[in-house]
């Protein structure tokens, strides 16, 4: 019997779809362009940190607001990002990371394309900056969860 690794008594040839399948880039934009919350993943002198936020995709480019504080600052003195998102559906569970560089905007025209985007943090609270991330890698699973 084949089993695939590290899932213990799983018969690949009776099940329907993989345990785990790695998803295309299109299947992470899709997964992306339908959530409104992800984690921001940040290095500042060595320590690492993880922020919930909430997003919009547009363009394949992550934007979120954001105040001033240690999470701006810890992006100006560091651009490079990751942010992972996550679902769980039923018997399936879908996750996206996305590793890349933040960039605070500046331009009035980027600014106002952001605020089109309706980003909604959860408590209401002054949060006037906008952040784009570029990406540089994406990747995703989708697992089947269960027996």
């Amino acid at each position: 019997m084949n089993l695939p690794m590290n899932i213990a008594g799983s018969d690949a040839s009776r099940d329907p779809e993989p345990r785990v399948r790695v998803l295309s880039d299109d299947e992470c934009w899709d997964f992306l362009a339908t959530t409104r919350f992800a984690r921001l993943a940040t290095v500042d002198h060595g320590e690492a940190d993880i922020t919930p936020l909430n997003i919009a995709v547009s363009g394949r480019r992550i934007y979120f607001r954001t105040a001033a504080g240690n999470k701006l600052t810890r992006l100006l003195l560091n651009p490079a990002v990751a942010v992972e998102s996550d679902r769980v559906e039923g018997g399936t569970a879908v996750s996206v990371v996305v590793r890349g560089s933040a960039k605070l905007l500046a331009d009035s025209d980027e600014i106002a394309a952001a605020e089109s985007l309706d980003i909604s943090p959860w408590l209401h609270t002054e949060k006037i900056e906008y952040v784009e991330i570029t990406p540089a890698q994406v990747s995703g699973r989708k697992f089947r969860l269960g027996e």
